[in-house]
């Protein structure tokens, strides 16, 4: 029998810059929105070197980014959805170690930091709808022909999927082969990947990549595998944002920019609209009471 490990993400934003796996929420139970920390640690980090990094595993967190990448994954929520937060959030720096109760579900870390933001950054927020630009993906040729780098799926891979769907619904822990691609993905600067999965997996990356919704028009269904290049521009898809990009790459003149990579490779293009955009509007954010 397969041994599993426990899920433990890291993020280390170093001087050269390792792969960061962005923040994703997990499925689960709904999470009781009282559910804390039992204990947390907030310290100043003074010293510029300090390494900036993150990790979650089921026996605590802890972090030493600046404070705006806790905040975005405690509300979920990328910058073109967040506004008032104070500037400093994105350049004061603490170490925070947290320790969950033994009973918290694993979907409760963004609700357990939620709290910790309330309770030690007296973060207050509310919820508006606005009107703000936004883009459309659409299918970029009259005909509908799709670009040489998104495919559909092949059947073998859809069934894997399948198995994998059918499996989680069972409630049992999905399978998956070390070597077998078939639903992984992969971003880095300049690229975004991924086999056997829905489009709607590009959308927020593409709306990571431009700073604002994007709406899928397309009409596409099914399983797609799909490779995007272009040149980096200074952003990565993910919550950490600005926080999650690394330092360009040497410019390669023969790699296309997003937009053109986009009806070249894929056959898309982004069109501009306007469109309601649901935001958390930040009332209060203050520097944090320290141990």
């Amino acid at each position: 029998m397969r041994k599993r490990n426990a899920a433990v993400f890291v993020i280390a934003i170093v001087p050269v810059m390792v792969a960061a796996q962005q923040f994703m929420p997990t499925s689960g139970a709904p999470v009781d929105p009282d559910t804390r920390f039992e204990v947390v640690s907030i310290k100043p980090i003074n010293d510029a070197n300090t390494p900036m990094r993150t990790m979650t595993t089921p026996a605590g967190f802890e972090s030493s980014l600046p404070v705006g990448g806790i905040l975005r994954q405690a509300l979920q929520k990328p910058d073109y959805q967040m506004v008032g937060a104070p500037g400093w959030i994105n350049t004061e720096r603490y170490s925070i170690r947290a320790k969950p109760p033994a009973d918290a579900p694993r979907n409760a870390m963004s609700v357990m930091l939620l709290n910790l933001l309330k309770d030690r950054f007296q973060l207050a927020t509310h919820l508006e709808t606005r009107e703000q630009p936004i883009f459309h993906l659409v299918m970029a040729r009259s005909d509908g022909r799709l670009g040489p780098n998104l495919t559909l799926t092949s059947a073998a891979c859809r069934a894997t999927v399948a198995n994998r769907e059918e499996a989680i619904k069972r409630g049992a822990p999905p399978l998956f082969e070390p070597n077998d691609p078939c639903g992984s993905g992969r971003n880095s600067p300049g690229l975004f990947a991924f086999t056997g999965s829905a489009l709607a997996r590009l959308v927020p990356a593409l709306a990571d990549l431009m700073g604002r919704p994007v709406v899928d028009k397309t009409g596409l269904t099914g399983l797609y595998d799909l490779t995007l290049k272009f040149a980096y521009e200074g952003r990565m898809p993910g919550i950490m944002g600005p926080l999650g990009a690394p330092p360009a790459p040497a410019v390669d003149p023969d790699v296309p920019s997003l937009s053109v990579a986009l009806q070249e490779q894929l056959g898309l293009k982004l069109e501009g609209a306007r469109g309601p955009v649901e935001v958390v509007v930040i009332d209060r954010f203050e520097r944090p009471t320290l141990d």
